[in-house]
């Protein structure tokens, strides 16, 4: 069984000749009036036009830090060479992949992740602390509510308010199974015992209350250590939180957003309740279990083939046995690492001191690299998922997809995880 769909011809082409000319974004003068590029614009939002003949893939974008403008522009390069019809998305890479998933054009697509109000990120929960009565703290003491409200406005804008508006239409290509066109990853742990009271909405989403939660849940020796699961919204929520799954279709995508990129425990978790047993769920950083997600990553055969960029953490990562296992990963797939280079050697918490310009520097890299690499990383891609597929036992047996066990999370994940194995000593 061959996979018998190749990379078009524009993809032999010199892209410059038809992606749009590279032009530096112009800034305001000031800082004083840089709010303005926070917010969507004025006029109507009309999607891009893209070539039809597009290879269908599945895109999967994990952890960013504070480089999603990096990723915006590999992105752009990967839409014009082939129709990723699904965005597989975990922690920073919630941004770059629903703006896609939306069809917010090129132009704006760029200006949304420069425009990214990164110094009100991190944004400190009045009256919490790091350590209280002698007891070290571990629910958090930032949120990320103001990216929330940020994404919100640029999704609805280009039409999206809620996952209904990511759902496929009837002429869409799609993998098998599948109804939206992005999936969330976030990390779950369901307390053991029922919690004495039947909490309001309004004390779900007080910060107070939400560190009282945790301290029962986390003292009480209900540690969450030992029953991490990766939930992907909205695709399978009905198989962990049942009493979601009629409304899904009907949550806002900026708020698992916001709860995907909410890292434990620096960030305060989100806390839900089973209102049938009482138990308390905790919510938190989809990339906890795994920097290259994909709900379809499990060692199944898939419909389609996925492609994950990410930038190399260090020089072992663009090593032939970093190759090796990174097909192990992702059987069906291919991990693409770009080397790290000025524009987007950040670390993850100067966010806040990124400006517009340094985020735009992170575009352009993108799509440089992009252009110089995803031509043949793609039409490799196409190759080795078809012998993928041929090697298939018919019998139904699948490989087993590496996790790494120096990761204590994916480690985690991995024990509880159909179709994984932990293998010693290996990062993602």
């Amino acid at each position: 069984m061959a996979y018998e769909v190749e990379l078009t011809d524009g993809a032999q082409r010199d892209l410059a000749t038809w992606h749009y000319p590279i032009e530096h974004l112009s800034y305001p003068g000031d800082d004083s009036v840089g709010e303005r590029w926070e917010r969507p614009p004025l006029e109507v939002h009309v999607p891009d036009s893209l070539p039809a003949d597009r290879p269908p893939l599945i895109c999967v974008l994990g952890s960013s830090g504070f480089k999603g403008s990096w990723q915006a522009g590999i992105c752009e390069v990967i839409e014009e060479l082939s129709n990723p019809v699904r965005w597989d998305l975990a922690s920073g890479g919630t941004i770059p992949g629903l703006a896609c998933a939306a069809g917010i054009n090129r132009r704006w697509r760029r200006v949304m992740n420069a425009g990214v109000p990164s110094y009100k990120v991190l944004r400190r929960v009045g009256g919490l602390q790091w350590f209280e009565r002698k007891n070290l703290d571990l629910a958090g003491v930032y949120d990320l509510s103001e990216v929330e409200k940020w994404l919100e406005a640029w999704l609805a804008w280009a039409g999206v308010a809620t996952f209904r508006d990511l759902r496929y239409r009837p002429s869409e290509p799609r993998p098998v199974g599948v109804r939206h066109r992005a999936g969330v990853s976030v990390v779950m742990w369901r307390t053991r015992r029922p919690f004495p009271d039947r909490c309001t909405p309004q004390q779900l989403r007080d910060p107070s209350f939400v560190h009282k939660a945790f301290r029962w849940a986390f003292f009480g020796r209900q540690f969450p250590f030992k029953q991490f699961r990766q939930v992907w919204v909205p695709d399978n929520i009905g198989e962990h939180l049942p009493w979601l799954a009629d409304e899904i279709d009907d949550h806002s995508p900026a708020w698992w957003a916001r709860v995907s990129m909410s890292q434990w425990p620096a960030c305060l978790p989100t806390v839900l309740q089973d209102p049938e047993t009482l138990q308390l769920v905790f919510l938190s950083d989809g990339g906890h279990i795994d920097n290259q997600p994909s709900l379809f990553n499990d060692g199944r055969p898939v419909s389609l083939p996925l492609i994950n960029p990410r930038l190399a953490q260090n020089r072992r990562q663009s090593s032939n046995s970093q190759l090796e296992h990174d097909r192990g990963r992702m059987p069906y797939g291919r991990v693409v690492r770009f080397e790290v280079t000025a524009q987007t050697r950040w670390n993850a918490l100067r966010g806040h001191h990124l400006t517009w310009a340094d985020r735009d520097a992170m575009w352009l890299r993108g799509v440089e690299q992009g252009r110089d690499r995803l031509p043949y990383e793609l039409k490799e891609l196409v190759r080795a998922y078809s012998d993928s597929l041929e090697r298939a036992p018919a019998i139904g047996l699948q490989p087993m997809v590496e996790t790494p066990m120096f990761h204590g999370f994916q480690a985690i994940a991995a024990a509880r995880r159909a179709g994984t194995k932990r293998v010693f000593g290996l990062r993602s």
